[in-house]
């Protein structure tokens, strides 16, 4: 986790925390790898917001990106051999932002088969992803139904197909593959607080996990087992 612009791990149970970074840049959107060895985190240290990774035990960054434009890591690929960063960096005027992979060994990104994207996570075969197109995962606009907000669909990689999963116009962020289930976060209660959900992919049907009334569910993330999320 990020706290006063470095980072930080902790184990899941709580204890004591150790810094693992104290560069005077700041280093935000950590993501572990899925077989617990690398940290991917956004790092400003030269100038410009890349992409850097780092062993999980802490060590020297090390730089995976040169593309700027507010790029941020969003998930692995479920092998951890490439992190899963996005971009506006082709388009110069109102940037479309997609979704990119990049290797460890910090070879030229490749644009995953879609057409735009700002978050996803894969199936655990590597073969399909959910995804949010557009929009932003962050707001505090109660109740929000403008241009900035998020659904979700399905995308086959392999077939080349794409299914909307949610049509709730409103908050329908982070969506998280795990198991049989998609974990989204969703604003679709009745206060309109955010809150976190499982849609079953089977039958489509949704129930709510948490039932907070207060603030909202805000960057969750999960190792397919137990969820982590801030709250107030």
């Amino acid at each position: 986790f990020t706290y006063e612009g470095d980072l930080w791990r902790v184990p899941l149970a709580g204890g004591a925390a150790t810094r693992l970074t104290s560069h005077p840049g700041s280093e935000e959107a950590a993501h572990v790898s899925p077989d617990g060895a690398w940290i991917a985190f956004a790092g400003d240290y030269d100038g410009s917001r890349n992409v850097y990774v780092m062993p999980a035990a802490g060590g020297a960054p090390k730089r995976l990106t040169w593309t700027g434009s507010g790029v941020e890591p969003v998930t692995w690929t479920p092998d951890s051999r490439k992190v899963v960063f996005r971009s506006g960096h082709e388009n110069t005027f109102r940037p479309i932002v997609r979704l990119y992979e990049v290797g460890l060994d910090a070879s030229l990104p490749t644009r995953l088969p879609v057409e735009r994207g700002v978050l996803c996570s894969f199936s655990p075969d590597g073969t399909r992803i959910v995804y949010n197109r557009r929009g932003r995962e962050e707001y505090y606009w109660k109740r929000y139904k403008g241009g900035q907000y998020q659904d979700i669909w399905l995308a086959d990689l392999k077939a080349g197909s794409f299914t909307q999963l949610t049509d709730y116009v409103g908050k329908n962020a982070y969506p998280m593959w795990v198991g049989d289930a998609l974990l989204f976060v969703s604003d679709r209660g009745e206060k309109g607080i955010a809150n976190l959900y499982r849609r079953d992919f089977a039958t489509g049907a949704i129930e709510q996990l948490t039932r907070f009334d207060d603030f909202d569910v805000q960057q969750p993330s999960t190792d397919g087992r137990t969820v982590v999320f801030m709250h107030a």
